[in-house]
């Protein structure tokens, strides 16, 4: 966030001249420095960005980006500093069409305002059903190709062109395993703690890892979910020590833990609940995809409710 180009916004939106003194001199006069070993850089001035932990960064951030372009065939989602822009029609040559125009005006906004965007990490994917041997026409942003994806990662979500989170879920499973190699001296066999403990180490550090984003990814096919359950019981199995002629559901039972889809639908249910009451229309109107569009079934039939939403 340039500083100098939020004041000049600030001006614009006509807020008081008090509060942009104030803004101003909170922003103004800050120093860097970075240390490499025990050498030390030398002092620099602090032209952009809000101090962390500020209550101002929002609201600031909020108003710095409030004239970014927009385009009624476009769809842009804004969390912090990932963005994504989305467009939908039936022609493939008007999508990228509208998106190479929605880009081109992003590429002059943040060349007037100073916004610094990673090209190596900006990605073009075409979410669709079937296959085509056709070549796509590759798009340009930032005077650079974005050649096309079949998966991408957003706010640690991989979306692959089918929707099969196929990928999302081999993501999970080897984020699960390299947390494991750390947490096990504390949940292994040998581990000193009490088995509640354990248990409660693995729902508040290795469980979310598995379920995480799971109200959506968990339309995936059921030899994915599947994959998921079995990394489940195998940490509990070594988190009890239980040997090999006890039933993993005995087990679930006895820790009083849910199984993998059961625990899906009940964050499932929390978390579409929780949209009615957003004033946001993006936000509420996803409970509206509520049922299964024939092989394609909508994340919100994850919870299994039947219509109309009803909250438990």
């Amino acid at each position: 966030m340039w500083h100098k180009g939020l004041i000049v916004k600030l001006i614009k939106y006509q807020l008081p001249d008090y509060l942009i003194k104030i803004i101003q001199r909170f922003l103004s006069n800050r120093k860097f420095q970075v240390k490499i070993n025990q050498v030390l850089s030398s002092v620099g001035n602090i032209q952009a960005g809000t101090p962390h932990g500020s209550v101002l960064i929002l609201t600031l951030y909020n108003s710095f980006n409030s004239d970014f372009p927009r385009n009624d065939k476009v769809l842009n989602c804004l969390f912090a500093d990932d963005s994504a822009i989305l467009t939908h029609d039936g022609n493939i040559r008007f999508i990228i069409k509208t998106l190479q125009s929605q880009l081109d005006s992003i590429d002059y906004w943040c060349t007037k305002w100073r916004v610094t965007i990673n090209t190596d990490k900006t990605k073009a994917i075409l979410f669709r059903k079937g296959h085509s041997s056709k070549v796509f026409k590759t798009l340009s942003f930032m005077n650079e190709d974005l050649t096309w994806q079949n998966q991408v990662k957003y706010l640690g979500l991989i979306l692959d062109s089918k929707f099969s989170f196929r990928q999302h879920a081999k993501y999970n499973s080897d984020k699960f395993w390299n947390k494991i190699h750390i947490i096990i001296p504390l949940i292994g066999r040998h581990s000193p703690l009490s088995l509640n403990i354990k248990v409660l180490l693995f729902k508040q550090i290795l469980r979310p890892i598995l379920t995480y984003s799971a109200p959506i990814w968990c339309i995936t096919a059921k030899t994915h979910r599947r994959k998921i359950q079995i990394l489940q019981n195998k940490i509990l199995r070594i988190m009890t020590n239980a040997p090999w002629f006890v039933r993993n559901d005995v087990i679930h039972k006895d820790l009083k833990i849910e199984m993998i889809e059961d625990h899906v639908k009940i964050i499932s249910r929390k978390f579409f609940s929780q949209l009615q009451d957003y004033k946001n229309p993006l936000i509420n109107g996803q409970i509206e995809y509520a049922h299964t569009n024939g092989k394609y079934p909508y994340p919100y039939s994850t919870t299994k409710w039947s219509l109309p939403l009803k909250p438990p």
